[in-house]
């Protein structure tokens, strides 16, 4: 895979979903604000395995990296 592959993957919203919910998690704790941290683990959490559940069940040419690569030809 070429970094223009690896940017786009990461670029996903699934992919921005769980380095949200691990910068405020980790934000959250550095506070001390233990409550909190489980509080967002648990709102993300659905969240985030809803997108993974789609991801899988969606054709492969729903995917955007890949929709991009074969356009690129």
């Amino acid at each position: 895979m070429n970094l223009k592959g690896i940017a786009l993957e990461l670029c996903t919203c699934t992919w921005l979903e769980i380095m949200t919910c691990i910068g405020i998690t980790l934000y959250l704790l550095y506070l001390g604000q233990f409550n909190l941290s489980i509080i967002t683990v648990g709102v993300f959490s659905p969240l985030i395995f809803f997108h993974f559940v789609v991801t899988k069940l969606s054709s492969p040419d729903n995917a955007c990296v890949r929709c991009l690569k074969g356009s690129e030809s």
